[in-house]
Formats: structure tokens, C-alpha cells, sequence
């Protein structure tokens, strides 16, 4: 990959996040079945030939162009689900071949489902050596030094972009950025820790859970050892910082059955039932529109 191409995934993959979090707080309130997702394909297409065709600039009217689908299609969230934060090993996370479509069957379950970004997964590798190098003083070329510090401010003007674009959507909330993310992981896993998903798994996991959301999976590959460190090993600490938590490990490999995974997310799921718990009132959006009454005539 050349500079170009870096750069024209560091503007993308803020604005693929987004779409993929609108399509999340939308289809389980769509109003016409099989919308959100043909609003989201259509958006993605303008995004990605608007990147082929024009780089960066085209890479933001096709973004603009998403927002505007996103926005047509009906929905009504005047009674939210609670919701659910999927993390784990990324390639699970984001693959629904790999975690069988984990999400859906969430979906169909009752839940609104979270996700963890994939720019973080991206950028953590830029941010957590720029951090080693400036906070703990590891030893690295300058060129290297000048090469970390210099992609880790191209994905925060990328996510400015975005945002500003996002803001157009009434359901949009501008994301927690990876600097600010990372550092609620401290008295747990220190936020310049690399391996597996780092810090981003207790650092997304905390930040959910201080608005409100109480349930989480943590998607694991079988004999994944950093993942476990980050993903089960920090279940214990969360609870007692969250008593009312419901943190649910799954292991992934080629012979785990669907019976068993859904076994243990129906355990999940009658637990969320059983406690009737609220789901959390949306924050409130200065001079936006009321996101539950965003009707289609």
C-alpha cells in the first residue's frame, strides 16, 4: 500500500463505522422490513466509488450521499430495546460467517445491538506505539517515531470529517475517540498494552456501561491467548465494578455446534427478560430533531 491508499483508508473506515451504526439503531425499528439494509448497501456503494473515483473529496460526497439514505428510511424508536455490545477478536466481531451471524440472531432476540468500531482496531497499532514511544519512552528510529504520530493524527482529522458529515443524521452521536476510549482502561489493562485487541475490549466495554448498557459479549477464537487476557481475564474486574453486568465469553472454533452458542446466549436472553431491565434513554441531542418521532409520511 502506497500513502494514497493509506489515507484513503484511514477517511473510509470512520465513515463505513458510521453507516454500520446507523443501520444498527435503525433495523430493528424499520418500519419497512429489508430497508435499513438496502439504505446501508446503497450508502456504502456511494462511499466506496466515490473513494475509487475521487479519493478523499469523493470519498465525502459519497458519505454525504449515505447520510442523506440513511435519513429516508422509516423507523420508530419510541419504545428502544436494551442493548447489547458485541467485542472481541475482530475478525469474529465483524465476520458473521465466522460468529454465525451472532448479531441478527441477537437482533431477533430483542436487542439493539453495539459494535465495536473498526477504525479503533485499525488505528490502535499507530496510537498505542506513539504512546509507548512518548509516555514509557521505548526506543524507536525517528522515522518510525515521525510515521506513528503522523498516522495517529490523520485518523483524528478523518474522524472530525465525519463527524461533521454524521451530524446531518437526527440518530448520529459523535464517537468516543481512540485517545480518550483507551484511557478509561487504566486501573485495569494500562491504555500502551498491545496484544490481541489491546485495551479496546475493557475500554469499550467501560464507556457502554457508563451509558448505560448492561449486557456484553466478548467474542473469542478458541486458544486465542491475548484475547482471553483481554476478554475473559478482565470479566471478574468489570463486575465488581458493574454488579449488574452480564459479560458472556464465547469461545470459536471449527467444532463448536450453533446448539451450544445458542444455548448460552439464550441464557443471556431470558436473563434480560427475567430482570425487565430499562433500556437507556438516548442521550439528548442539542437542536436535533427527537430521533423517536422520526416517522417517514
Amino acid at each position: 500500500m502506497n500513502l494514497i491508499a493509506s489515507l484513503r483508508i484511514a477517511f473510509g473506515l470512520p465513515m463505513i463505522d458510521v453507516l454500520e451504526e446507523l443501520l444498527r439503531k435503525i433495523r430493528p425499528y424499520e418500519t419497512v422490513p429489508g430497508s435499513a439494509d438496502a439504505a446501508f448497501e446503497k450508502g456504502l456503494d456511494a462511499v466506496m466509488d466515490g473513494i475509487e473515483r475521487r479519493g478523499i473529496r469523493g470519498g465525502e460526497k459519497g458519505f454525504r450521499e449515505a447520510i442523506r439514505l440513511m435519513k429516508e428510511v422509516a423507523y420508530d424508536r419510541s419504545e428502544p430495546r436494551p442493548t447489547v455490545l458485541i467485542v472481541g477478536e475482530y475478525l469474529l466481531n465483524f465476520h458473521p460467517g465466522a460468529n454465525r451471524d451472532i448479531e441478527l440472531y441477537l437482533e431477533r432476540n430483542g436487542f439493539e445491538v453495539i459494535e465495536a468500531r473498526m477504525t479503533d482496531v485499525i488505528r490502535k497499532t499507530y496510537f498505542n506505539r506513539d504512546s509507548q514511544i512518548r509516555e514509557v519512552h521505548v526506543h524507536r528510529p525517528l522515522k518510525d517515531k515521525a510515521w506513528y504520530a503522523l498516522a495517529d493524527e490523520v485518523f483524528e482529522v478523518a474522524h472530525s470529517v465525519t463527524d461533521r458529515i454524521a451530524a446531518g443524521h437526527p440518530l448520529y452521536q459523535p464517537a468516543i475517540r481512540l485517545p480518550e476510549l483507551v484511557q478509561a482502561s487504566d486501573p485495569i489493562i494500562p491504555h500502551t498494552f498491545d496484544a490481541g485487541e489491546g485495551v479496546l475490549i475493557p475500554g469499550e466495554i467501560l464507556h457502554h456501561a457508563a451509558h448505560g448498557c448492561r449486557t456484553f459479549v466478548i467474542l473469542q477464537p478458541f486458544g486465542c491467548l491475548p484475547n482471553h487476557v483481554v476478554g475473559r481475564g478482565i470479566a471478574k474486574r468489570l463486575k465488581e465494578l458493574y454488579p449488574d453486568a452480564q459479560i458472556l465469553p464465547l469461545d470459536f472454533d471449527p467444532d463448536v455446534s450453533m446448539a451450544n452458542l445458542e444455548n448460552r446466549l439464550q441464557m443471556l436472553v431470558m436473563n434480560i427478560r427475567d430482570q425487565k431491565l430499562p433500556a437507556p434513554a438516548p442521550e439528548p441531542a442539542a437542536d436535533r430533531e427527537d430521533p423517536s418521532r422520526h416517522l417517514a409520511s
